[in-house]
């Protein structure tokens, strides 16, 4: 190399050759120990380890080879690699062999283990907080009435039947998840809302009455016609809806699986006409 390219190189190296070596002992003497910390939240120090050995590594090759061309390679940096290298070796084999304790530190020092167990509830705290506040903003939650309340439905009875006549699956599945009675306040037989979708012949009625079906309401229970049975109500909802002259109803349970047989010996015997409320 000519001299005055070595001198005016050489400069360079000079220039920057110790703020360079001091940065990656600064670095490696402080990312040694945090990330032997934060292992439980990020255990990749043998990852970082194996790219600093292959700089280290790298860069003995190159200055033994030569290459670049004309440049020089300080040895006092590659020296300081290897010490770097060799730090971060033996930091992440101390704290991989710790790694069910939480790290060489937290295996080592009560104090630390306290610490990183507080910033790792903290952590899971804000975690749940933050996936309760998207949930919410998305009109989400675990609640069936914070739901019902993010899509303006009010957790009511009225609140049931007015969805039950739109045909609102979406709130009928919350109100029946939650636990809300599917039976009537305002009067005595506690009729269900399942005989005013058959009576009003309210749309969806299918879905609307296999929502009822998974949540333990049985086509064939006479408790799903009211919820005060008397003999002279109708033994299911096929039988209701025969009696109220809606064939169309009673095909679609009959399709769904309800007893059909018990609609004639109940015609037979009843005393007189009953009449459900079928208005909501």
């Amino acid at each position: 190399m000519p001299k005055y390219l070595y001198v005016s190189f050489g400069k360079k190296v000079t220039d920057h050759l110790g703020p360079i070596n001091a940065t990656m002992f600064i670095g490696t003497g402080v990312l040694v120990p945090v990330m032997d910390f934060v292992r439980p939240y990020f255990p990749y120090m043998n990852h970082v380890a194996a790219v600093v050995v292959l700089f280290f590594v790298g860069l003995v090759v190159l200055k033994f080879v030569n290459t670049p061309a004309n440049r020089v390679i300080p040895a006092s940096m590659v020296l300081c690699a290897g010490v770097c290298a060799g730090a971060f070796s033996v930091g992440a084999v101390a704290s991989s062999r710790h790694a069910a304790q939480g790290g060489y530190i937290a295996a080592t020092s009560e104090d630390a283990k306290a610490l990183q167990s507080n910033l790792l509830r903290l952590e899971q705290q804000t975690g749940d907080i933050k996936t309760t506040l998207n949930r919410m903003e998305a009109g989400k939650s675990d609640d069936p009435r914070v739901e019902l309340r993010n899509i303006g439905v009010e957790w009511s009875e009225d609140g049931l039947r007015r969805s039950s006549r739109i045909g609102d699956l979406r709130a009928l599945e919350l109100f029946l998840r939650g636990g809300m009675s599917i039976y009537s306040s305002h009067d005595s037989s506690r009729t269900s809302f399942a005989v005013s979708v058959i009576a009003n012949r309210s749309p969806r009625m299918k879905e609307q009455l296999e929502l009822l079906v998974q949540h333990g309401y049985g086509l064939n229970k006479a408790s799903t016609v009211q919820a005060n049975a008397d003999p002279a109500a109708p033994p299911n909802l096929y039988a209701y809806a025969k009696d109220i002259g809606n064939e169309e109803a009673a095909q679609l349970l009959a399709s769904m699986g309800s007893d059909t047989t018990v609609y004639e010996p109940w015609k037979a015997k009843k005393p007189k006409p009953v009449v459900l409320p079928g208005i909501l």
